[in-house]
């Protein structure tokens, strides 16, 4: 199960509509129930607030803040390439 923190961690790394965007997630990477069917945004939800464990749940979970946060990342090396003060080039 996760902990307190590890669930407001992922919540603010998702961002809001944490549920839904979790939920589109596990289905673009087919991450489904033991009957073969997407989570339910409220099974997702138990999970997320303590209430139910799940490992697979879990992992789906923590993949996706992995992701983000990658992301994020690139996006602040882009940004930061773009702010870089350009250098005239020599007219030798």
């Amino acid at each position: 199960m996760i902990s307190a923190t590890q669930s407001i961690q992922l919540k603010d790394r998702i961002g809001g509509n944490y549920l839904a965007k979790i939920s589109i997630y596990f289905n673009q990477h087919m991450i489904f129930n033991k009957f073969n069917q997407p989570f339910s945004t409220s099974y997702l939800s138990r999970v997320i607030n303590r209430k139910q464990s799940n490992k697979k749940v879990e992992d789906g979970m923590f993949a996706l803040a992995k992701e983000l946060k990658e992301k994020e990342e690139r996006e602040a090396v882009r940004r930061a390439k773009i702010l870089e003060p350009v250098t005239p080039p020599d007219h030798e």
